[in-house]
Order: structure tokens, then C-alpha cells, then sequence
């Protein structure tokens, strides 16, 4: 982490913070670089998204959250970092809300600049140049046989084969597409993007509320899943006969959220409906948890790690984004190292894979980012 600035997270003066409380990740008077920059929209905002590509920094992609069926995603990009100045590079009507928004995985900007959303399907669109013009490429509908759709309330982009991608239904299945993307010479529009469905499967008794592909094993085939059973489950595509069941909620309590360790296969953190925790979980240790991070004040609804630190993992209750330091585990972890408040309830947290000193909080209708 850069630096521990300004008050402690629970109200402590600076001159009387001791060794080991929570610093707070907030604006340093008179420093040359903003700490936090924030965007307002003009609706509700939840699904939320980094770009990876080199070439495009501080470009996200935001979902609105209206209980209706007209929806927007906007593109916006920080054009001066000096005034703070967001600029919305494009924007596009989506049905239904975005339960999850994702940039392909390109960290080197040689693929197609491709954006996905689920919700009722999952959609995959094709970003033009300057992010102002984008073209749905492909809506992939699994159940083709029905006139009606199981809503997918996650997915997830496999990051070292972008052909792959896994969405979580309420149908108590999650499905693998492998996408095709065409390379047709000497047209403008070459890329034009196709999916298969690889495989589905019955993933749990319950609905699937998220999916994670795992880096483990040469990143391609394993993944995770929780649902509404309370319990974490494991796959790998090769071997989809059976599956290992990592965790169980004591009180079979659902479970909404699942995040692999971005350094270390590992570890996996997830959190339960309205729990006040995170859960971090060791596979080679099935069953019980190897920490649990608890110094929540409400319940927990956003988890992210750090994309460079093994042990660095950001959480997000109502109205405070946590980082922690997990390094001493097994030994409990009794308090975050950093703590921002924000001035509503987070419901989003993103981690920058490209720029790790950034991560991103949703909330109302704000998008803040904290540099950490």
C-alpha cells in the first residue's frame, strides 16, 4: 500500500492513531495528485467495471440500476486528472439492469475491444475506437427452446483464454461459451463475435449467484461457483462428472459473492446474504475457513483482491470501503490497514487490474475512485 493518510477509520485524530489502527484512504492536503476522483450519473448506479487496456487508463463502464425495463451502460473515461473531469466517451440502452459488467481481458490491447453484461442474457458488445460508438455483436441465449429466459446473476471472463466465458443463472446451472472472434480480411467491421455453448451444467441445488474462473492449473478449466444453498463448489472443465464442495454455511445462509486470489490459486474469498464477514477460504483445506475478516459494521456487499498482492484483499460494507492485510494468516486479522467512508451505502467494488493503485466504489449514484 503507498501511504496510511489522514485520520484513522473510526475517528481517531491522526496525533493519537496507535501502531496498527486502519488509516484512511482520503485526499492529502497539498499533495501534488488527487487522491479521489469521483463521477456522478444520472441514475442508480451497480454494475461497474475497469478497462484493461494499456492504451485506454481510467476508462469504466457503468450500469444503471433502474426497476424497470429500460437501462443504460455508460462508457467514461478520466480525461484530466489535474480538474478531476470524468467524460462520458459513450453510452447504450440495455434491457433490464446489468448484474455484472466486464472488459475482455486484454491487458496488451491486441484483441478486440469487447465489453460484456449479463442480465437477462449475457450480451457481448464491440466498443468503436474513441468508446462513443458500440454494436452489440452477440446476445447468447442458452435456453433456446423456451420463450422465456432464467436470468443470469453473474459471470465471469476467463483471463488467460478470452474465448471463455461462464454465466451463473437462477436455473441453478452455469454454462461455459467459448467465443469466436472472426478475422475477416480487409473489412472494417472484421471482428464480428460468435458463441458456443462448451458446456452446461447443474452447478447446485439452488440458484447460482456468481461464478469465478480460478488461475489454477493453467488457468483455463477450473472454476468456482456459490448459490443459494450456502455452499462454494468447484469444477474443472475436464473432469465434469463430479465436483468438490469447498464450503458450507453453517446456517445455510446463501452465499452471494465468490473472488479467487489474483496471486495465489489458493485462496478464494466469499460472503453470505446480509453477513456482517468475509470469508476466506483455503482449497486445500476444505470446509473451514482460513480467516475471517470481521470488523464490519454492516453487511458486507462488495469483495475485490488486489491484482499484485497476494495478500491484500478489499472489502465493502454500507458505507465503508476496507483493505486488509492477510499476510499473518492463520493468526486472526482483527483490523483493516485502510479504511475510506463514503457518503452512502457501497454496493460495488472493483479492484484495477491495470492501474493497482486505483480501486472503485459505487454508491447512489457516485463512482469514486481511491488511489491505495
Amino acid at each position: 500500500m503507498n501511504s496510511l493518510i489522514g485520520n484513522g477509520a473510526h475517528g481517531h485524530n491522526p496525533s493519537t492513531r496507535m501502531p496498527g489502527q486502519p488509516g484512511q484512504m482520503m485526499p492529502s492536503s497539498g499533495a501534488k495528485r488527487k487522491e479521489i476522483y469521483k463521477y456522478e450519473a444520472p441514475f442508480t448506479l451497480y454494475a461497474m467495471s475497469w478497462s484493461n487496456r494499456p492504451d485506454k487508463r481510467f476508462r469504466l463502464a457503468l450500469g444503471s440500476f433502474i426497476e424497470e425495463y429500460s437501462n443504460k451502460v455508460q462508457i467514461i473515461q478520466l480525461t484530466d486528472e489535474d480538474n478531476g473531469e470524468f467524460k462520458v466517451k459513450g453510452a447504450f440502452d440495455h434491457p433490464y439492469p446489468t448484474t455484472k459488467i466486464l472488459w475482455i481481458p486484454d491487458t496488451k490491447g491486441v484483441c478486440p475491444d469487447l465489453l460484456a453484461t449479463s442480465g437477462d442474457y449475457l450480451r457481448i458488445w464491440k466498443v468503436g475506437e474513441n468508446s462513443s460508438e458500440v454494436k452489440l455483436e452477440s446476445l447468447l441465449n442458452n435456453n433456446k427452446n423456451s420463450d422465456f429466459c432464467a436470468p443470469l446473476t453473474s459471470f465471469d471472463w476467463n483471463e488467460l483464454d478470452p474465448n471463455l466465458v461462464g454465466t451463473s443463472s437462477i436455473d441453478t446451472t452455469c454454462t461455459i461459451w467459448g467465443l469466436e472472434t472472426g478475422q475477416a480480411i480487409g473489412r472494417i467491421d472484421s471482428n464480428s463475435v460468435t458463441g458456443m455453448v462448451r458446456t452446461q451444467l447443474i452447478a447446485h441445488d439452488k440458484e447460482v449467484f456468481d461464478i469465478a474462473f480460478s488461475r489454477a492449473g493453467g488457468g483455463r478449466d477450473i472454476f468456482a461457483s456459490v448459490g443459494a444453498d450456502g455452499s462454494v463448489r468447484m469444477f474443472d472443465l475436464r473432469h465434469l462428472e463430479h465436483s468438490t464442495i469447498i464450503y458450507e454455511d453453517a446456517n445455510q445462509q446463501p452465499l452471494l459473492r465468490l473472488c479467487w486470489n489474483k496471486q495465489d490459486p489458493n485462496y478464494l474469498a466469499t460472503m453470505a446474504t446480509d453477513g456482517l464477514e468475509v470469508i476466506i477460504l483455503d482449497v486445500r483445506v476444505p470446509c473451514t475457513p482460513v480467516a475471517s475478516l470481521k470488523n464490519h459494521t454492516a453487511c458486507v456487499n462488495g469483495i475485490a483482491w488486489a491484482p499484485h498482492s497476494s495478500c491484500h484483499i478489499c472489502s465493502a460494507d454500507d458505507q465503508q470501503a476496507l483493505i486488509w492485510d492477510i499476510q499473518q494468516m492463520p493468526r486472526p486479522i482483527d483490523d483493516p490497514i485502510l479504511a475510506y467512508r463514503a457518503d452512502g451505502e457501497i454496493n460495488q467494488v472493483q479492484w484495477a487490474a491495470g492501474q493497482p493503485d486505483w480501486i472503485a466504489i459505487c454508491y447512489n449514484n457516485s463512482m469514486e475512485i481511491l488511489r491505495v
